[in-house]
């Protein structure tokens, strides 16, 4: 099958490739859109720093760092990584793809390739060596990557997919963190008896034919047939097509059966033995090369054992290629790469890296290129093995808008440059799949209303992926620590570390600080003021519509807008269920100003949406703290009733807000303002709620007045009332002052009697602070 068919054949909840060469813009709009399409996320490529060189230099590229990860391998000795593994990971199953082609355009079709196709059904034994080479690549001292983590996780991954299936030992897969792939291939063989025959399948050799000279002494053979491709190999700087300069102990075939018939240019590698007991076939990205066979590279193939098998590949007379002038480097010679190669991940506003090759230590200069500008970092302090912390601030919400970041350090003339990984989408990516383009636009802030449509529909199909459940959103402080796991604030949020990242392969459900912080970022997002969709005036995009093509997209968009009202209808209606104890309602209140200034809704349903919503209201924390205190302001400004300011002061002071602390921002709210007060002034209205008492406060400062404790006034309303004649004489009479009942919060019996109050007297106990029973006069504080 083509393994296009396969990266698209089903929602792969992780997939992992390695290469040498890599086309970044051939992986993402091929390979990334293929997994994308499939419903699959959280791709990561584990690359050559070759490859990561010259995807640096590809612009087009816009991806990398949000919607997939690359992460450098390194490898020390002049070694190069070669390896081509791709693992897809799926909810119950996994497939391996094991080859020659790297993540190029020719790689993948352009060239003649060969790859294997093993599943744990038939191939355990591959599986469990895959995990080897993942593990090894970990900790192996021939490697050097920052991608450990990543690589663990993958090999615990092949490790679960093989669990339980039968290990029949005729499938392999050999690497070169096991030892020289040549020696690996030598034992195979003296355990069928010791090889007879050897025909060798490569785009590249030795010019003096060192591995295969050295292999065919291993095998004990004198000589071996070359498969000369009719179409031409791939040729390039510091190859060889040929072992020009080799002797005469090779002969040039042509494989036509297995390879022959193909025009495309030849890149495939593959060995075959014929033994006195069966057969072997060895095929991956080994070159018969002596780097490639003995284990200079990192390299990585398939080995199929046929125990009594008497076929073979039939092969006829071949042309040997003709020795051009590109051959005459040989492979073995190397130059220092011009520009170093590091890997970095940002995480909230601290940049995380490594210089991997060639080292780096001691003080650098930083800077930081984006698709727009550069920024220049200043210093900083690089360890002895080329780790460094680097602060950017502002950066990752220039990252959604910008695309992909490259991180450069420069040191006495000499530069390393690598791409930065954006924590928080790959974050977003792993955990929630589909939506998070959607998400990712959210933050971008090019959402459009069929973006918001979808998140408002994945928020209501489970109420608990909301932001607000992970951070502090109303109720009380017990309520709080129990739905949160603890405080958690947008500082907290803000430093995520390296071992959450984990190339993006963190346990499911595991509520790690990058996940705790891309989500608060979603809910910052939501407090941020857009404006209507469009801006009020038109885009270039309009005009290259014609008048029908305009009037579809607004009826689209009104859709979508009736939709995303009706959504969060019954959204809200979760939120503020009595089960979530206002722990969302911060998180509703954003919504609600969010739609407000997107849809522009009428007034008497953003109106009825404040209504429920700012009961609800615990507290004053987190991002949307001078959102919500406008909001309160505005709403009680707009009530024209009497005593609004009286009303908004005990709105917060029943929630232990001094009112004396808080400042009015009507700019946060320009779509509240817009719809339901344009006229109103709330700093005028702050000012008359901070000139107001309410009448709890006028009967604590009685009561003190009482004790001996304060001054006789400040208790107009209560000099204003019915009551005044008792409660004047009571001042200066202690026992009548006694007999006053004093309560904390309503209650609609008589503390004394224990008698339900009399309708009238329980709303004026309530609601006015003073009534009557059993000839003593009840004040309620809390009013």
């Amino acid at each position: 099958m083509n393994p296009l068919d396969l990266i698209s054949a089903a929602p792969w909840k992780r997939a992992v490739f390695t290469t040498y060469a890599l086309s970044l813009s051939f992986f993402e709009a091929v390979l990334l859109d293929a997994l994308l399409r499939g419903g699959g996320r959280n791709a990561l490529i584990l690359a050559d720093p070759e490859g990561v060189r010259a995807g640096l230099s590809e612009e087009g590229a816009r991806r990398v760092g949000r919607d997939y990860e690359i992460e450098p391998v390194a490898c020390g000795n002049h070694g190069v990584f070669h390896a081509k593994v791709g693992a897809l990971f799926a909810e119950d199953d996994a497939h391996l793809l094991v080859g020659s082609g790297n993540l190029t355009f020719a790689g993948w079709g352009g060239n003649l390739e060969l790859v294997e196709h093993l599943h744990p059904s038939f191939a355990a034994d591959a599986f469990d060596d895959a995990a080897g080479f993942f593990d090894q690549l970990a900790h192996s001292g021939q490697a050097i990557t920052t991608a450990g983590q990543a690589c663990e996780a993958t090999a615990a991954s092949l490790r679960r997919s093989a669990h339980g299936h039968d290990r029949p030992g005729n499938i392999h897969l050999l690497h070169s963190l096991d030892g020289a792939i040549a020696e690996q291939l030598a034992l195979y063989a003296e355990e069928l008896g010791g090889a007879t025959r050897m025909t060798a399948v490569s785009p590249y050799y030795d010019l003096r034919a060192e591995g295969l000279e050295a292999l065919a002494k291993l095998l004990a053979l004198d000589r071996a047939d070359l498969h000369a491709h009719p179409a031409g190999t791939v040729r390039g700087n510091g190859s060889n097509a040929w072992p020009f300069e080799g002797g005469a102990r090779w002969k040039a075939v042509n494989a036509a059966d297995a390879f022959g018939h193909d025009d495309r240019l030849l890149h495939a590698k593959s060995i075959e033995l014929v033994c006195r007991k069966g057969r072997l076939v060895l095929s991956g990205s080994a070159n018969v090369t002596h780097a490639g066979l003995f284990g200079r590279n990192v390299e990585a193939g398939v080995l199929r054992i046929q125990r009594g098998s008497k076929s073979y590949w039939v092969t006829t007379n071949g042309t040997p290629p003709a020795r051009l002038a590109i051959d005459e480097i040989n492979e073995a010679g190397t130059s220092l790469p011009p520009v170093g190669i590091l890997s970095a991940s940002l995480e909230g506003e601290t940049i995380r890296g490594r210089a991997l090759a060639p080292r780096l230590a001691g003080q650098a200069e930083a800077f930081l290129r984006t698709p727009r500008a550069s920024h220049a970092l200043g210093r900083v302090q690089i360890a002895a093995d080329g780790t460094f912390l680097l602060p950017a601030p502002g950066i990752e919400f220039e990252s959604w808008e910008n695309g992909r970041l490259i991180l450069g350090l420069e040191q006495d003339g000499k530069r390393w440059e690598g791409f930065v990984s954006i924590a928080a989408a790959l974050e977003l990516i792993r955990r929630t799949g589909s939506i998070a383009p959607r998400l990712m636009a959210m933050l971008a802030g090019t959402e459009t209303p069929t973006d918001v449509a979808a998140i408002l529909a994945w928020f209501r199909e489970d109420p608990s992926r909301m932001p607000a459940s992970l951070t502090i959103g109303g109720g009380s402080e017990a309520d709080r620590s129990e739905a949160a796991g603890g405080l958690v604030t947008l500082a907290d949020l803000k430093a995520a570390s390296m071992s959450d990242h984990a190339g993006g392969f963190a346990a499911r459900g595991e509520a790690s600080s990058v996940w705790r912080h891309a989500m608060a970022l979603i809910r910052a997002a939501f407090t941020q003021s857009r404006g209507p969709w469009g801006g009020g005036g038109e885009t270039d995009d309009d005009d290259d519509e014609d008048e029908k093509d305009r009037e579809k997209r607004a009826r689209s968009e009104e859709a979508a807008n009736q939709r995303s009202l009706q959504l969060f209808d019954e959204l809200l209606a979760a939120m503020l269920s009595p089960e979530a104890k206002g722990r969302n309602a911060l998180m509703a209140l954003s919504l609600s100003h969010f739609l407000a200034d997107r849809i522009r809704p009428a007034p008497a349903k953003v109106q009825l949406w404040l209504d429920k919503v700012l009961p609800q209201v615990g507290t004053l924390d987190g991002p949307e703290s001078d959102l919500a205190v406008a909001s309160i302001l505005l709403h009680h400004a707009a009530d024209r009733r009497d005593e609004n300011a009286i009303r908004a002061r005990r709105y917060f002071l029943r929630r232990g807000i001094d009112p004396a602390s808080l400042s009015a921002a009507p700019a946060v709210i320009p779509a509240f303002m817009a719809l339901l007060g344009p006229e109103i002034d709330l700093d005028d209205f702050l000012a008359r709620m901070l000139a107001a008492r309410t009448m709890g406060e006028q009967i604590s400062t009685y009561i003190a007045a009482g004790e001996g404790r304060g001054p006789r006034k400040g208790f107009d309303s209560l000099a204003a009332s019915q009551f005044w004649p008792q409660l004047e004489r009571a001042l200066g009479d202690p026992p009548s002052f006694g007999k006053l009942i004093l309560l904390d919060s309503f209650r609609p019996s008589c503390p004394r009697c224990n008698m339900r109050l009399p309708l009238a007297s329980g709303e004026d106990l309530r609601l006015r602070g003073l009534t009557t029973c059993c000839g003593r006069i009840l004040l309620n504080r809390d009013c």
